[in-house]
């Protein structure tokens, strides 16, 4: 059965999931003044963006930030829900990581032949137990798993270097985003001020455009 301990990590999942895709992901709504160098314009909203905001072809607006467009929950991950969205990532490996070790284990034996069981191994238990629906339950877990995983380790890299999922894809396809990463190479970005800085900097500016958000709204 399933133990207790799965309900912190369903609540966990879930506060991350409406924090991260029921907000405001940092979308760009104010025109700014056409001054500042570090701001460019988007034909399609019609209006002036801070650099390292882009288009959303799915949302069709512009974001601060962007880093990619969730399609699971159909909404962007931006500056302002990005640290969210890591919490997430966090939370599913956690809940995946029980479940799937709990379900193979009452699946395919002892909790001591973990070590020594491989997936096909699981065969003759499954046939003799009749427990196809747990089997299937923690392959699924373990795809979800093993996907966290890659997609934490991925936002860890680009949060060390100071780059978003966007400018990183743009730069490994050749895309010229804008004149200061285009000739960048990929870890030697404009926006690279040392792994200790560019965590300090993600950190900060999530805290700073929920503050202003907060502000916003009073």
């Amino acid at each position: 059965g399933i133990n207790a301990e799965y309900g912190d990590f369903w609540l966990m999942v879930y506060l991350s999931v409406l924090y991260t895709f029921k907000q405001d992901p940092g979308k760009v709504a104010v025109v700014q003044s056409k001054n500042n160098n570090h701001l460019l314009y988007c034909e399609k909203c019609s209006l002036i963006k801070p650099v390292r905001a882009a288009h959303c072809r799915f949302c069709d607006l512009c974001v601060d930030r962007y880093d990619h467009h969730n399609i699971w929950f159909d909404q962007c991950v931006g500056a302002r829900n990005h640290l969210s969205f890591l919490i997430l990532l966090v939370a599913l490996i956690n809940l995946t990581f029980s479940t799937a070790w709990d379900f193979f284990g009452s699946t395919c034996g002892k909790r001591e032949e973990y070590s020594r069981l491989a997936l096909p191994n699981c065969l003759p238990y499954i046939s003799a137990n009749k427990s196809s629906v747990l089997f299937a339950i923690g392959l699924f877990s373990l795809v979800v798993l093993l996907a966290s995983i890659y997609q934490l380790l991925v936002q860890i890299k680009l949060i060390t270097f100071n780059l978003t999922g966007y400018e990183e894809r743009c730069l490994r396809r050749g895309y010229p985003i804008h004149d200061d990463l285009l000739h960048s190479h990929y870890y030697h970005s404009p926006f690279h001020k040392g792994f200790k800085n560019n965590w300090y900097t993600f950190l900060l500016s999530v805290k700073h455009r929920i503050i202003s958000k907060t502000l916003d709204t009073v």
